[in-house]
């Protein structure tokens, strides 16, 4: 790996400290109905953005400058919390945070693999996803001990840590020029295996984006909800929700890389792995449900520290895949809305479930659980890949070489 590559995932490490400020802090400062409200703009919000800003990406191959704005964004918002208590502010800054996080993610998801073109796709991207996972994990233990003593100046310190990050993101790091992947390019324009993925550009994105919809409807309708289901279903401190949180992104950031090593692998392959991250996602949630005492919330989230590694390498490897860098942007753009419309929905599924079972935390935890198997079976019908090479087919087609 380079050296400006190195400052990329460190930039990314910093800039996902602050993430917290928004998933943990922002939604436990709301009561429970505002919170799904500002989970659902916030996901609507990437949703819309995302399409566009990867468009714009892969079109001008200006990725950086997408990226820098959506720090500014992360960073000005953050601050903003500090300052309101207001339903109605509360929500219009967990939109625009939705609008930075569309601004930055896809293109910079594109970006590293345009730095790295060598490495193989589930590797690569195992090693993106485990920093952001650990600097969210540490950034939410800091953050649980700031907010514990300091009460909301927890929202100035998620802006520093995400300034700082876009700082050395601004002087270290930069677009890659078409020249560095002219031969990649030329290759894979003549390489059988590319070009045949290159065909199911389009089915595999809506297949992926489709499936992580559902997977999102669970995942984060769920996690809408657990921040005040530890604090008013179950009597946590801050610093103890804190610490429940954040286990499931330090079991991400030590799984991460291992998961990319299954997607890559011959007996594995990013359909397996696929799978296993979206079952992961519908038993953690459905397990919530039962469990009574805090600490024990610590089982299903070292479950779900799992699932989302599997989904989001498995997936992005796919992307990787079956784009070229002219579109690849716009591929990573697709399935971010897919998690996006489903992390959208799925809070307010959850809400209107809690409202109508009298303030249920267990059975909207139950019912969010069901939705996942949508995803399950169309993953599993829909197409095939031969995990040698890493090659799909629609499902149909019965004459590649892993089924002769």
């Amino acid at each position: 790996m380079n050296r400006e590559s190195k400052f990329f995932l460190f930039s990314y490490f910093l800039v996902s400290m602050g993430h917290p400020g928004q998933f943990i802090f922002a939604i436990k400062k709301a009561d429970p109905i505002t919170g799904t409200i500002m989970v659902s703009l916030y996901f609507i919000s990437i949703a819309i953005a995302s399409i566009c800003f990867s468009k714009l990406s892969d079109a001008y191959m200006k990725r950086k400058i997408f990226a820098l704005l959506g720090f500014t964004i992360f960073s000005f918002v953050f601050i903003l919390y500090y300052f309101t208590t207001l339903p109605l502010h509360l929500i219009l800054c967990s939109s625009l945070i939705g609008v930075g996080f569309a601004a930055y993610t896809p293109t910079s998801n594109a970006l590293f693999s345009e730095m790295e073109p060598t490495i193989p796709s589930g590797k690569l991207m195992s090693y993106f996803f485990v920093v952001a996972s650990a600097g969210w994990a540490v950034g939410s233990v800091l953050g649980g001990f700031v907010n514990q003593y300091f009460g909301d100046s927890v929202f100035f310190f998620t802006a520093i840590m995400t300034i700082i990050g876009g700082c050395i993101y601004f002087l270290k790091v930069h677009d890659v020029p078409y020249q560095r992947l002219e031969r990649e390019a030329s290759q894979n324009a003549t390489d059988q295996k590319n070009a045949q993925n290159l065909k199911l550009y389009s089915f595999l994105i809506a297949i992926l984006s489709v499936a992580v919809l559902t997977r999102h409807i669970c995942a984060q309708g769920g996690f809408a909800l657990l921040p005040n289901y530890l604090e008013e279903g179950l009597i946590a401190t801050p610093l103890i929700i804190s610490l429940v949180l954040a286990i499931n992104m330090t079991t991400q950031a030590i799984l991460m890389i291992p998961v990319g090593w299954l997607v890559d692998h011959k007996k594995f392959g990013r359909k397996i792995v696929l799978l296993l991250g979206i079952i992961g996602s519908n038993v953690a949630v459905f397990t919530w449900s039962f469990i009574n005492i805090p600490w024990i919330l610590v089982f299903p989230q070292i479950l779900m520290g799992f699932a989302w590694p599997a989904v989001a390498t498995a997936s992005t490897a796919i992307i990787t895949d079956t784009t070229t860098r002219y579109n690849r942007s716009q591929g990573m753009g697709w399935f971010n809305a897919g998690l996006a419309i489903g992390g959208s929905i799925g809070p307010l599924i959850g809400a209107l479930i809690f409202i109508n079972s009298g303030g249920s935390f267990a059975f909207s935890f139950q019912i969010l659980s069901i939705f996942p198997i949508i995803g399950i079976i169309l993953v599993l019908v829909s197409f095939s890949e031969d995990r040698a090479t890493h090659q799909y087919f629609v499902f149909r087609r019965k004459n590649h070489p892993s089924s002769q």
